[in-house]
């Protein structure tokens, strides 16, 4: 964030009656909310997710240009696109760079193009869901195995930029079974768990309280629309307890972190 100071409004003179102030005050509200449903109505727009993160890309860079040593960024497909950088983590700020729609490999791709002013204490990657529709096959070997390849890679390229490297299992859906491969979910997240041990990131479930036993299914009532859940505040501070329990940041990497029973 800038260093600069910005003038009180009390400080600001306002050539004219108080309707400009009022106008002024909704010309900003309409641009903050014209941002927001530009960054994040990609399925309402029609974009293909390689558009939207082109789109979005800059958007990123832009907030990596402006944050502090230490923040956390948060990488991967909707699921993190849609946490509330207002909430913090950890008590850290959150540049979040979530791509809705994304791929593993539409991530490991954009992962190269993101541009770190300052290096961040974690990044938290959240990537799977978008892989996992029938028409792909997730189930495969090939499908699986490529999955694992390109989630090493985006690894990889964070381990050289931030102190901690923490990857969340695939969370579950509710529905959409003609469409996504369910079952796949507690596989994807199984090789998530396995990759982590051995590339040296921290695998983490945020979302435990949403699983059926098949770790695959949601719970009723805990999706917003079969695939989103109805609170990302509550998986937030899941992930905080996660992170750092007791709300004290660990200064010391852990290698992996198994909470999927």
């Amino acid at each position: 964030m800038s260093s600069k100071s910005f003038p009180s409004l009390s400080s600001v003179r306002w050539a004219g009656s108080p309707s400009r102030l009022a106008a002024g005050f909704l010309a900003a509200f309409a641009l903050c909310g014209g941002l927001a449903f530009w960054a994040g109505t990609k399925q309402t727009r029609g974009l293909s997710s390689e558009t939207y993160a082109e789109e979005r890309l800059p958007l990123i860079n832009a907030q990596l240009d402006e944050a502090r040593t230490g923040f956390i960024f948060l990488a991967g497909d909707s699921h993190a696109e849609l946490f509330n950088g207002a909430y913090h983590l950890c008590g850290r700020e959150i540049v979040n760079g979530g791509i809705s729609g994304a791929k593993s490999e539409l991530y490991r791709d954009l992962a190269s193009k993101l541009e770190f002013r300052s290096r961040p204490e974690a990044v938290v990657l959240t990537i799977g869901t978008n892989n996992l529709t029938r028409k792909r096959d997730p189930l495969a070997p090939e499908s699986q195995g490529a999955y694992e390849r390109d989630v090493a890679q985006i690894v990889a390229t964070f381990r050289n930029l931030a102190s901690r490297v923490i990857v969340t299992a695939v969370p579950p859906i509710s529905s959409f079974r003609d469409r996504f491969e369910i079952p796949a979910i507690a596989v994807y997240s199984d090789r998530l768990r396995n990759l982590c041990a051995r590339e040296g990131c921290e695998f983490v479930d945020p979302y435990d309280a949403a699983r059926e036993r098949d770790r695959s299914t949601a719970q009723p009532g805990t999706m917003r629309d079969g695939v989103h859940m109805a609170s990302y505040r509550a998986v937030q501070a899941r992930l905080g307890e996660l992170l750092c329990p007791g709300g004290t940041w660990q200064s010391a990497p852990v290698k992996s972190v198994e909470v999927l029973q």
